[in-house]
């Protein structure tokens, strides 16, 4: 048995090491550091006509400390030659998503190990995966020898290791092992191997930083010579890693939370569920057989919804980074506010065709779902005072009809050439935020006091604090967007940058983190 005084010192170096790395991420996605394809001399050695030198900004690519760089002007002794957003953001996302799973592996040990590998070995598989086409860089392009070729070999190993081992315990329990059943060694083994494989890196880098100087540059002031050629800079699609480094991250969130519902003893509620997710049990199973007894829960077809919802997201980001990943820069939403939000992934064709149906498809089952739970309701109407049930019937006829007018937002789209519809887009979703409270205020009001445990508590007073102050800022902003203007006129500013009252980083993390707790219902509701 590990002691408790090793878990905590092996939990603080887990995450220092993923704060560490998570640090690099802000960077990573909001700079556009030059590359030695389109690096730009008279730029960054004459100037700008304020005076300012790029020197330490674009000019000189990504040093392998790009956080420390770019926060504190600390110069690295090396640059990177992998492509920023191809590789850089999503191998940094899933390295400190695996940081994350080591560290509740360690926390909470052996038990539901089977099922948290079920999430981990996929991910750590593409981890090592995505390494080869740029294994040549640091620390190969350094030492002269493969090692980042080895190092991924061996996690490669592992996760094959892992999986006969996940096929080992399930025959000998005849079936997936219950849920809060220890794993057996070989399982826990190749745990403690990818934990340390994967941290083999940082322990590296730290190495350097301690053992280098500061001053020295591999390339002074100029990216790597080899920055701009990698395999993934050759790809062009770098919103596609954009995509997979915000993905990893949703599911690294929603992890956090599996564990969370199974140590409460409710694993139907996890998001990574043993039964698979909520749309595909809906698909086998939706309705029961004649003169069959079939319980229903009806939360199963709210989750199904956010499903539906993830879904059209992922796909509308993904196509539209392929066909039209300019959008991304240049969208009214982004000079209101700062920053892309949701709606920019589906706004455009062609991903407006693919989201439209799905959106239509998240409507039936959000109908499915208040029409289930209003049959609880009139159930259980003996239990209930008046209010509680004619609240929470108002509320789901309302939630109904609300979410079949949704997909208007892919009708009435924020554009520059037409302002008026764009404020309409941006109030229908600011009214979505209201109605999407109302009606989980209503399961809240319905349940006993002695039904909502504090961490029910603490996640409905931040969604309910998410709900009130994120529309607030987004008014501030529409009405702080060039008022100076008139409506037809606003196509003036298209290429301008966004200079938002409100600081972008406070609204993405409302707008985000509202989102994220909008998820989190299946958890706690």
């Amino acid at each position: 048995m590990v002691g408790n005084g090793v878990k905590c010192l092996l939990v603080t170096i887990l995450v220092f090491f993923s704060l560490w790395n998570g640090s690099k991420l802000l960077f990573y996605w909001e700079t556009t550091p030059m590359t030695s394809v389109d690096y730009n001399a008279t730029a960054c050695e004459v100037g700008v006509p304020e005076g300012r030198l790029w020197t330490h900004k674009e000019c000189a690519g990504i040093p392998t400390q790009y956080n420390l760089f770019r926060g504190m002007g600390w110069e690295a002794s090396y640059k990177l030659r992998a492509d920023k957003d191809g590789f850089l953001i999503p191998h940094t996302m899933i390295g400190v998503s695996l940081e994350v799973f080591m560290i509740f592996a360690i926390l909470i040990g052996r038990v539901s190990l089977y099922h948290r590998s079920k999430v981990m070995l996929p991910i750590a598989f593409l981890f090592a995966l995505h390494i080869l086409p740029v294994a040549s860089g640091i620390p190969d392009s350094l030492s002269g020898a493969p090692l980042n070729e080895v190092l991924a070999g061996l996690i490669l190993l592992a996760c094959c290791v892992g999986w006969y081992g996940m096929c080992k315990e399930f025959r000998e329990n005849g079936n997936e092992p219950p849920v809060n059943q220890p794993s057996g060694q070989l399982l826990t083994s190749v745990w403690i191997a990818i934990g340390i494989l994967i941290n083999i890196a940082p322990i590296g880098e730290w190495a350097m930083i301690l053992s280098s100087s500061n001053t020295s540059h591999a390339f002074p002031d100029v990216p790597s010579p080899e920055s701009g050629k990698d395999f993934y800079a050759r790809l062009n699609v770098p919103w596609i890693g954009r995509i997979a480094g915000a993905f990893c991250a949703f599911t690294t969130f929603m992890y956090a939370f599996d564990n969370y519902a199974i140590l409460r003893g409710e694993s139907w509620r996890s998001p990574f569920n043993k039964d698979g997710p909520a749309l595909f049990q809906l698909v086998i199973n939706p309705y029961p057989q004649t003169e069959q007894m079939f319980r229903q829960r009806p939360e199963r077809w709210l989750e199904a919804t956010g499903e539906c919802f993830v879904v059209c997201i992922g796909l509308s980001w993904f196509i539209t980074s392929i066909f039209n990943p300019g959008i991304y820069k240049e969208n009214i939403l982004r000079s209101i506010v700062g920053y892309n939000n949701l709606c920019v992934g589906f706004d455009s064709a062609p991903a407006r065709y693919v989201a439209m149906p799905l959106l239509a498809c998240q409507a039936v089952l959000a109908s499915r779902y208040t029409y289930l739970d209003t049959v609880r309701l009139k159930a259980t109407r003996a239990e209930l005072t008046g209010k509680q049930f004619w609240f929470g019937y108002i509320i789901n006829s309302f939630f109904a009809v609300w979410m079949m007018c949704f997909p208007m937002l892919l009708v009435i789209t924020a554009e520059f050439d037409s302002w008026t519809s764009t404020k309409i887009h941006l109030y229908l979703f600011m009214g979505t935020l209201f109605v999407m409270w109302l009606m989980i205020a209503g399961n809240v009001y319905e349940a006993e006091a002695d039904d909502i445990d504090l961490g029910c508590k603490i996640w409905f007073g931040l969604f309910s604090a998410h709900t009130l102050l994120l529309p607030v800022v987004g008014i501030i902003d529409v009405l702080a967007f060039h008022p100076e203007l008139p409506a037809d006129q606003i196509y003036t500013i298209r290429y301008e940058r966004p200079h938002p009252p409100v600081p972008w980083p406070v609204t993405a993390y409302l707008d985000y983190g509202w989102f994220m707790l909008l998820l989190l219902t299946v958890i706690f509701l």
